[in-house]
């Protein structure tokens, strides 16, 4: 898989999800950045220059 720098793939991203009427849980398409402050981001939109590679467990 090929390194997107998307907000969504960025390790100061924090996705939103919303919250069925059955209590399921789905993610939204935004979120909010954390770095160097808190900030509204869509998952696809072009990363910052703050822009650092989620760490992947393996």
């Amino acid at each position: 898989m090929e390194d997107k720098h998307i907000c969504q793939t960025c390790k100061h991203f924090r996705q939103h999800y919303t919250k069925d009427t059955l209590g399921r849980y789905f993610m939204c398409g935004s979120g909010h950045c954390v770095y160097p402050r808190r900030k509204p981001r869509y998952n696809d939109a072009k990363a910052c220059e703050n822009y650092r590679p989620k760490e992947t467990a393996g």
